[in-house]
């Protein structure tokens, strides 16, 4: 006779394993979706719970969206909180997500380049400097999607992100070339912010935007980093004839 297995037999996973797999189903869909596209019975199905089971773990659409910025900025490693989460106010997660990027988006050897006037072997302090932006872009790239995605839909996060947050990144690097270029370790471009934007665009879109594309599986994860470190560092370098 065979036995036919029971759900309630069946292994569950803990609240907490399950926490956490509800606020990788929300990074997915907030990221690719937006704020008012999102909904929780997709996030439900991405998780693999009933639409009605995932208010075990949140309270509302609020507070889920802060559940992802919270999981991601590893708020809860000391340990968990209570369910299900409470909706906080926007200003909450706001603050959340300020603090959040300040840590995981810093570049501590850019920072520490400005500060010098002679780099010694300019091509080990260039590669550095993009290896450092690269391998943070490839880290926080899907939180980043979420605030770039929703960020349409919410002004104070567009505020945040791309009026103060995005910018400050971009004027460091642009500054860096100015100065390496007016000490004559790298070649003059016509327009600094220019140049620093086309670096930032050649390591988002590897690091990141490429993984979102039809056209991923065609490159190799190392051999891009690579490449495209090399490509920076040659585009930037004068010769040594």
């Amino acid at each position: 006779m065979t036995h036919s297995v029971d759900s309630c037999d069946m292994p569950r996973a803990s609240p907490p394993k399950r926490l956490v797999d509800v606020a990788k189903a929300a990074t997915g869909v907030f990221g690719r979706l937006g704020y008012r596209r999102a909904h929780m019975a997709e996030v439900a199905t991405q998780a693999g719970l009933s639409a009605g089971a995932v208010y075990t773990y949140v309270e509302s659409k609020e507070a889920l969206f802060h559940l992802v910025f919270a999981h991601a900025f590893g708020q809860f490693a000391e340990g968990m909180p209570s369910l299900p989460l409470a909706t906080p106010a926007f200003a909450e997660t706001l603050e959340l997500i300020g603090q959040g990027l300040r840590k995981t988006t810093a570049t501590p050897l850019l920072k520490a380049a400005l500060d010098q006037s002679d780099p010694g072997d300019i091509e080990t302090e260039l590669t550095t400097i993009i290896e450092e932006r690269y391998a943070m872009t490839e880290r926080v790239w899907p939180v980043l999607a979420v605030i770039e995605r929703c960020a349409v839909d919410l002004p104070e996060l567009e505020a945040l992100y791309f009026q103060r947050g995005r910018p400050r990144h971009l004027a460091q690097l642009t500054r860096y070339l100015e100065l390496r270029a007016a000490s004559g370790h790298l070649r003059t471009m016509t327009d600094a912010t220019v140049a620093a934007r086309i670096v930032t665009e050649s390591i988002t879109w590897f690091a990141w935007h490429r993984r979102e594309d039809r056209d991923a599986r065609f490159y190799d994860d190392e051999a891009a980093r690579r490449t495209v470190i090399e490509f920076v560092c040659h585009a930037l370098i004068e010769p040594r004839w």
